[in-house]
C-alpha cells in the first residue's frame, strides 16, 4: 500500500504542474482519465479489502476502524459509476424560449466535446422567463445571477417556476440543473447538467460512513486514537530513519519636514467616520478605505506617526506639499536606480522628470505590460505594481476614491464631490453638492474645533436620504472603525512568538538542568496567553460582524482562524504538556507574520456569488481547522529534533521521557488533523457538486487535498512497516508531511490555478526566507539524526 500511496501522490502532484502549464484538459486527457491511472485505484481497493481480511478488521472491536476503510471502498467505486455512467451537458435557453434538449459534455476527449455535438433530449422542456444580474451597488461586481425557468412536464401535466442560481439548483425526473454561466447581452443563461443517481448515492454514502466513523472513532475506547502508547511508535528497526532524512534532502525613509497640512486626530477620525463606497461596490467606512489605501501604497498603517486619514486627507487637501513626502514603497533596487533614490520609499514627485516632464517608468512600464502575463519577470511585475500604487495617490488627489454621494439616477453608483452635482435636479442640491468639501476644508484649516462636525453630519443624513439600499448601522461602522484601528492581528504575533518563545526556554532549561521552574511564572504565561486567545476570538468574531459572511473567504481570513485553531489546539493539549502550548504559540505567530505579508490582502471584500452559501463557513472552517493540528503536529517535530540535539548519558532518561510524552501528543495531532481534513475534503466535494454538479473535478485544491490526506495516512500507517516504526522517523515525517499541506494552502492558491482562486491573491514568487526556512530544518533534522544515532 506504502507504493502506491507514493504512486499516487507523484503522478497527482505532476498532473497540478501540467495543469497549470496546458490547461485542465490536458492533464484530464493525459492522465486523470488514462487505464492506467484508474489501474491504480482499483489495486487501492483490492489492496484494502485485503488488509480488512488480514488485519481482521470485521470483529466487533474493531468496526469503526473496518466501516472508515470500507467507506474509501465506496467512495472509489462511486467515483468508478460516475466515471462510466454518469452523464454531463450544458443547456443554453435565450429569454423567452423553451429547450428541452442539451449538448453531452464527454470528459474522455481532449477538448470535452465531441466532434459534433450530441444532444440528449429530456422528457421535459424548461423555459427561460427571464435571467437577470444582481451587482454589489456601485460596481459590475456580481452578487448573484438568477436564471427564473419555467419547467413543463406535458406528460406529468406539470408547469412549475423555479430559481436556479449559484447553490440553488433544479433538481428533476433524475436530472440536475446548475447555474454556469450567461450570454455577454444578459438576455440567456447557460445551465450545467448532469444525471448521475446511482454514483451519486453510492459515493454519498461512501461520505456519511467516512465521516460518521471518523468521529466514532475519537470516542471509541478501542480506537488506536484512544490507546496508542509509544511502543506502538518505535522499534528497534531505526536504520530507516537515515534514508528518510536522505529522501528530505535531496527532496528538499527620512520625510519632508516641511509646512504640509496636518489635520488633527479628531477631525480625521470624524471625517473618517463617513460612509464611502469603494471601488468592489462595498460601502464602508472612510477610514477602512483610507487604511487599504495606506496599506498598499506604504506596507504600513501609519506615516510618521500620522493615522491613515490624516495621510489621505493631506493628500486630497493639500497635495503641493504631500506630493513630496516619500511613502511609496520602492522594494526593488533596480527600480530605485531607474527613479533615482536611495530609500526603500519615494514621493509622488521622484517619479517625474521635471526637465523632459515625463513619466520615469513610462518606457520599462510599456515594455511589461506588452508581455503576455506568464512571461513577465520579477522586474516586469514589480513595474507594474509599483505603477498601481503612483496611480493611487494620484487617485487621493484627485478626488476619485471619494464616493460619497448617492445620487438620483437608475443605478446605485455614489459619486465624488467632483461631479455627484451633475446628477441631481434640484439646484438646493446642486449647490450644496458643489461646495460641500470647500467648507469643511475651510474649518480644518482655520483651525476651528469641532467646526467641521456639522457640514460632515450634513453629509451623512444625505446619504441617508437618497441611498437606495440598507446602509451600515452606526454600530457596525463604529465596529469596523475599532477593528482597524486596534490592528489587534498585527499586535498579537509578536506577543504570541515572544510568549511562546519564553515558556520554550523556561520548559528546556527545566528538562536538561533539572531545575524545577517556578509554576506560579508558567501560570503566568498561560494567563498572558489566554488573554491573548480571547482578544483573537473577539477580533476573528468582529470581522465576522463588519463583513456580514464567515471570514474565511480568502487566504489572509483563512489564516487568521488557522493561527487561532493552532493556540485552541494548544490550550486543548496542554494538560499532557505545557511545551504544546509553547509550540503552539510561535506556529500561531508564525501563521499571523506569514497572513501580513505583502502578498495577503487584509481587505474586507463581497463574497463572489459562489460563496454564498452555508458550505463556506461548514467546509471551510473544518478543512482550516485540519491545517492547525497538522500544524502542531510539525512544530512537535521540530521541538522534539532540537530536543535531541542536547540529548546526552546524563539527561537521557528525562529528555527521552519528554520526548516520548510529545510523540503521543503528536500522534493525536496528526490523527485529529488528518480526520478534520477527510471531513472537509469531502464536505467541500458535497458543496462542489450543489454548486458546479460534479463533486469530484481534479481541480488543483481538491487534487492536492488529497494528496494531503495521503500524506498524511501514511504517516500514520508507517508504525505498520517495520523499517519505519522509529519515534525519531515518525515525528521527521511529521515535519516532512506539513509540506503538503503548505502545498495544498499557498501552492495552490498562489501559484497554480483553478476554480479555488478566488481563495488566494495574485501570483506571486516564493520569499527568500521561504529557503532560509528549509536550510534550517534540514541542518536541525541532519544534526538530530547524527544526536540520536550516537545515543541510540
Amino acid at each position: 500500500m506504502g507504493v502506491l500511496f507514493a504512486v499516487l501522490v507523484l503522478v497527482m502532484a505532476f498532473a497540478t504542474f501540467v495543469e497549470k502549464d496546458y490547461g485542465a484538459n490536458v492533464a484530464r486527457y493525459f492522465i486523470y482519465n488514462t487505464w492506467w491511472f484508474e489501474l491504480i485505484f482499483v489495486l487501492a481497493v483490492i489492496n484494502i479489502l485485503g488488509q480488512i481480511v488480514f488485519q481482521k478488521l470485521y470483529k466487533l472491536k474493531k468496526n469503526t476502524i473496518f466501516l472508515f476503510h470500507f467507506a474509501f471502498v465506496l467512495i472509489i467505486i462511486g467515483a468508478g459509476i460516475t466515471r462510466y455512467f454518469g452523464i454531463e451537458g450544458m443547456m443554453h435557453i435565450r429569454e423567452g424560449e423553451s429547450v428541452s434538449r442539451f449538448v453531452l459534455v464527454d470528459n474522455s476527449k481532449l477538448d470535452n466535446r465531441n466532434t459534433k455535438d450530441e444532444y440528449i433530449d429530456l422528457p421535459f422542456s424548461l423555459k427561460l422567463d427571464k435571467f437577470s444580474i444582481e451587482r454589489y451597488p456601485g460596481s459590475n461586481s456580481p452578487s448573484s445571477f438568477v436564471s427564473n425557468i419555467v419547467l413543463v412536464d406535458i406528460e406529468n401535466g406539470i408547469e412549475m417556476p423555479y430559481l436556479i442560481y449559484m447553490n440553488h439548483i433544479l433538481k428533476y425526473r433524475g436530472y440536475r440543473f446548475f447555474q454556469s454561466s450567461y450570454d455577454k447581452d444578459e438576455k440567456g443563461t447557460i445551465l450545467s447538467v448532469s444525471k448521475d443517481p446511482y454514483g451519486l448515492f453510492v459515493t454519498y454514502m461512501g461520505y456519511f460512513i467516512l465521516i460518521l466513523n471518523l468521529i466514532l472513532s475519537l470516542i471509541n475506547k478501542h480506537s488506536l486514537f484512544r490507546s496508542i502508547t509509544i511502543n506502538q511508535l518505535s522499534s528497534v528497526g531505526r536504520k530507516m530513519a537515515g534514508v528518510v532524512l536522505i529522501l528530505l534532502l535531496i527532496t528538499t525613509a527620512s520625510f519632508a519636514d516641511n509646512e504640509k497640512l496636518i489635520v488633527p486626530t479628531n477631525q480625521a477620525n470624524y471625517f473618517g467616520s463617513i460612509l464611502v463606497q469603494d471601488q468592489t461596490g462595498r460601502t464602508e467606512p472612510l477610514y477602512t478605505l483610507s487604511h487599504d489605501i495606506l496599506r498598499k501604497v506604504s506596507k504600513k498603517t501609519s506615516i510618521d506617526g500620522l493615522n491613515p486619514m490624516q495621510v489621505f486627507l493631506g493628500f486630497y487637501f493639500d497635495f503641493d506639499h504631500w506630493k513630496e513626502v516619500p511613502l511609496i514603497k520602492v522594494s526593488n533596487k533596480e527600480i530605485r536606480k531607474i527613479i533615482g533614490i536611495k530609500g526603500d520609499y519615494a514621493s509622488f514627485t521622484d517619479f517625474i522628470d521635471l526637465e523632459k516632464e515625463s513619466y520615469k517608468l513610462s518606457y520599462t512600464l510599456h515594455m511589461a505590460n506588452s508581455k503576455p502575463a506568464n512571461a513577465r519577470n520579477k522586474l516586469d511585475k514589480e513595474i507594474i505594481k509599483l505603477d498601481e500604487r503612483v496611480n493611487i495617490c494620484y487617485m487621493m488627489y484627485t478626488g476619485d476614491f471619494l464616493k460619497l454621494f448617492p445620487v438620483i439616477d437608475s443605478s446605485d453608483v455614489w459619486h465624488s464631490p467632483a461631479d455627484a452635482y451633475l446628477f441631481t435636479d434640484s439646484k438646493d442640491d446642486s449647490l450644496y453638492l458643489s461646495n460641500i468639501i470647500s467648507l469643511v476644508y475651510n474649518e480644518i484649516v482655520n483651525k476651528n474645533p469641532g467646526g467641521e462636525h456639522k457640514y460632515l453630519s450634513s453629509i451623512k443624513l444625505y446619504q441617508q436620504k437618497y441611498a437606495k439600499y440598507k446602509l451600515p448601522s452606526e454600530l457596525k461602522i463604529k465596529s469596523e472603525i475599532l477593528y482597524y484601528k486596534s490592528g489587534v492581528f498585527e499586535r498579537l504575533f509578536p506577543f504570541y512568538g515572544t510568549m511562546g518563545f519564553v515558556l520554550f526556554i523556561l520548559l528546556v532549561s527545566e528538562i536538561i538542568r533539572r531545575r524545577k521552574i517556578i509554576s506560579g511564572f508558567i501560570v503566568l504565561i498561560k494567563g498572558f496567553l489566554l488573554i491573548a486567545f480571547i482578544l483573537h476570538t473577539s477580533g476573528f468574531f468582529l470581522r465576522w460582524y463588519i463583513s456580514g459572511h464567515a471570514p474565511m473567504s480568502n487566504g489572509y481570513e483563512t489564516m487568521i482562524f488557522i493561527s487561532w485553531v493552532t493556540i485552541l489546539a494548544g490550550f486543548i493539549f496542554q494538560h499532557r504538556s505545557p511545551m504544546v502550548l509553547a509550540a503552539t504559540s510561535m506556529l500561531a505567530s508564525l501563521t499571523l507574520l506569514v497572513a501580513h505579508l505583502s502578498f495577503m490582502d487584509p481587505e474586507i471584500t463581497n463574497l463572489v456569488p459562489v460563496l454564498k452559501s452555508y458550505w463556506l463557513t461548514l467546509h471551510v472552517s473544518v478543512i482550516t481547522s485540519s491545517y492547525g493540528f497538522l500544524g502542531l503536529a510539525a512544530v512537535l517535530g521540530i521541538l522534539i529534533m532540537i530536543l535531541y540535539l542536547f540529548i546526552s548519558e546524563k539527561n537521557k532518561l528525562r529528555i527521552n521521557k519528554t520526548i516520548e510524552e510529545l510523540t503521543i501528543i503528536n500522534y493525536k495531532a496528526v490523527t485529529i488533523g488528518l480526520y478534520l481534513l477527510t471531513i472537509g475534503t469531502f464536505l467541500g466535494a458535497i458543496w462542489a457538486n450543489e454548486s458546479w454538479g460534479r463533486y469530484w473535478g481534479w481541480d488543483p485544491k481538491e487534487t492536492w487535498s488529497l494528496i494531503t490526506i495521503i500524506v498524511y495516512s501514511f504517516v500514520l500507517h508507517s508504525r505498520m512497516i517495520e523499517i519505519f516504526r522509529s519515534i525519531f522517523v515518525f515525528n521527521l515525517m511529521s515535519l516532512v508531511a506539513f509540506s503538503s499541506v503548505l502545498m495544498t494552502y499557498f501552492g495552490v492558491n498562489y501559484f497554480l490555478s483553478g476554480l479555488h482562486s478566488y481563495a488566494g491573491g495574485s501570483s506571486t514568487e516564493i520569499p527568500g526566507f521561504v529557503y532560509f526556512i528549509i536550510t534550517f530544518l534540514l541542518m536541525l533534522s541532519f544534526m538530530a539524526f547524527i544526536k540520536y544515532k550516537k545515543v541510540n
